[in-house]
């Protein structure tokens, strides 16, 4: 028994929705918390395509497989399956390593197709790390510059920092819409130059939401 990690399971189900909001505006944009509600309960919003409430409903499912293997540690294994969870009827060979070139938005830098052994090292590797919020922090960097999949790749890195973050007792990881800019200009900064100094950085600050009540370092220091 973790009791830490009880807390951080208690913390993620209880903010499960704002998450998945969060999550989802990655890449559905302007989805909004009463959409993403609606979505969770069950229920279609009007006016929303049917491959957007898939795709909410996808991580959902994601974050369910995630509660009920918390108490394992995140590998290679894990990585591919949440790609197929949140790829399933939306992504062609989701879980599966991607074998041809893709381009990435808002720059010329193209990922190289990676083989099954470097991603196997880079997920070992990563989650060698003896400080908890790092090792989620490089698991997160590692999915999403690698480009591993066909797509759904920085939805996928958040679901596999989350499981690292909770399984530590450490708390949830996500990125609020309002910061979706400054995240997105951090990130290609690091796809371009490969140092994650930066992005490394903004990320402790403003995406991990520590126990016990979910609030980053950043909204904790703008209450003092």
């Amino acid at each position: 028994m973790n009791a830490r990690r009880d807390d951080a399971v208690r913390l993620a189900k209880r903010l499960l929705i704002d998450v998945l909001w969060k999550t989802a505006n990655i890449e559905v944009d302007g989805i909004t918390f009463p959409d993403t509600e609606e979505i969770f309960e069950g229920r279609a919003p009007d006016g929303m395509r049917v491959s957007d409430i898939v795709a909410v409903n996808n991580l959902k499912r994601a974050w369910e497989f995630l509660f009920d293997h918390v108490d394992e540690a995140v590998d290679w294994p894990f990585v591919s399956h949440y790609n197929r969870i949140i790829g399933e009827s939306l992504i062609a060979d989701s879980g599966k390593l991607r074998t041809v070139p893709v381009r990435i938005g808002g720059t010329d830098w193209v990922p190289p197709v990676a083989t099954i052994d470097a991603v196997r090292n880079s997920v070992e590797k990563a989650s060698l790390h003896h400080d908890p919020e790092q090792r989620a922090i490089d698991l997160f960097l590692a999915v999403s510059r690698g480009q591993w999949f066909q797509d759904g790749n920085k939805r996928t890195a958040l679901l596999v920092a989350n499981h690292c973050l909770i399984n530590a007792g450490i708390g949830i990881f996500s990125v609020t819409p309002s910061l979706k800019h400054d995240f997105i200009h951090e990130l290609v900064s690091y796809y371009e130059s490969d140092n994650a100094a930066d992005l490394s950085s903004w990320l402790r600050h403003h995406a991990i939401g520590l126990l016990p009540g979910g609030l980053t370092r950043a909204e904790l220091q703008a209450m003092k």
